[in-house]
């Protein structure tokens, strides 16, 4: 497909394009925007238009929406993802001082059952900590989630090729960046992606 062609369409298409991912896309507005999930299938779109020959609008808009069906359905695979290890990574990471050993958490006091709002504030926990996980460095996010699974820091140490010594203080720093982004992101700060 013509890139400039391409890139019309793309344009004309992005008003329709936003209202579809705020219908279809409504569970992952507390993770990305709307705009978010549009250039994520913007850039899907670009990688796979080589590929494609559509010869009229209303071909290019089914395309585009199959793509961005197949983009919102893989954004809520990931965050599902993320969002069920984000329990055992809350109990780890909340349930620690800053300098206990992290593969002996002590988990935080279970709040009561049973109330709305223990609920709502579990599942806002779980939220930002799937957030604060998404944008920590990869290594950081390994380590965090090592812990949380209680892999031994013996092993943690061989995986990395870190002594033990080592792969124990990159461990606490790991819990204690997850601590300042989940931190972050309640106060509403975009912290910025891992590198």
């Amino acid at each position: 497909m013509d890139p400039t062609s391409l890139h019309d369409q793309l344009v004309k298409n992005h008003d329709a394009l936003i209202a579809f991912l705020r219908k279809c896309g409504a569970g992952l507005s507390r993770f990305e925007s709307a705009e978010d999930l549009a250039q994520g299938i913007h850039a899907r779109v670009l990688t796979g238009a080589d590929d494609v020959e559509l010869p009229g609008e209303a071909e290019f808009r089914s395309w585009l929406f199959t793509i961005a069906r197949r983009h919102v359905a893989d954004r809520n695979d990931y965050w599902s993802a993320l969002k069920r290890g984000a329990g055992r990574v809350a109990r780890l990471t909340f349930g620690l001082g800053s300098r206990d050993h992290p593969t002996r958490a002590v988990r935080a006091p279970a709040a009561p059952m049973g109330t709305p709002s223990s609920f709502a504030a579990k599942r806002e926990m779980l939220e930002l900590v799937a957030k604060a996980l998404a944008v920590l460095p990869a290594r950081d996010r390994r380590l965090v989630q090592a812990m949380s699974l209680g892999v031994s820091l013996e092993e943690q140490a061989t995986e990395l090729g870190l002594t033990y010594s080592a792969a124990q203080r990159a461990g606490l720093r790991a819990v204690e960046r997850l601590r300042k982004t989940v931190e972050l992101i309640r106060q509403g700060v975009r912290p910025a992606e891992p590198q």
